[in-house]
């Protein structure tokens, strides 16, 4: 475990509740106390609505917040899009270029098409057709929360998925 993996681990049980479980609140300030600290990136922090993603795709238990192990799995999933990202910021000023996000999503293994890569771009790209740590984040869970729904519903395992409007919207406000 290296020094940045300890100061993790030391924020997180310094947050926790009675329950051992730390809310969207709690994981704002842990990772962006963690991140802000690194000096290779720029780093303006997580928003609450991207802290609640993380937690919407991990949350197993369904109690709203991260235990121990849901946290861990996190911070690796976050260390490996850092990495993803560091690789893709060529000029080290903290974004990526959108047009460069097809690379940073085949890293994940994430493989989209045109359409959904243009839709991407526009969503997550903030000024100047670029994307945060921040933005890229939130783009992975979001992939990661969508494909795991579509493969839960998908019943016959057939890349087809029939809905109701309310199963739709549960499914797209998660």
């Amino acid at each position: 475990m290296d020094e940045e993996d300890e100061h993790v681990r030391s924020l997180f049980e310094e947050f926790v509740g009675k329950d051992s479980e730390i809310s969207a609140n709690q994981l704002k300030r842990v990772l962006n106390e963690v991140l802000s600290k690194r000096t290779d990136m720029k780093f303006d922090g997580f928003n609450i609505n991207t802290c609640r993603e993380m937690i919407s795709l991990l949350d197993s238990d369904g109690t709203g917040s991260l235990g121990p192990m849901e946290f861990k799995t996190l911070w690796l999933k976050i260390r490996t899009y850092l990495e993803i990202f560091q690789e893709m910021d060529h000029n080290h000023v903290g974004t990526i270029e959108a047009h460069e996000m097809r690379t940073a999503l085949k890293k994940a293994g994430f493989t989209l098409n045109n359409q959904v890569q243009q839709t991407i771009a526009m969503r997550y790209a903030c000024s100047k057709l670029g994307v945060d740590f921040n933005g890229f984040v939130a783009c992975m869970i979001r992939l990661e929360t969508l494909f795991k729904l579509f493969r839960l519903l998908d019943k016959d395992q057939n890349g087809i998925v029939q809905l109701s409007l309310a199963e739709w919207l549960c499914c797209v406000l998660v």
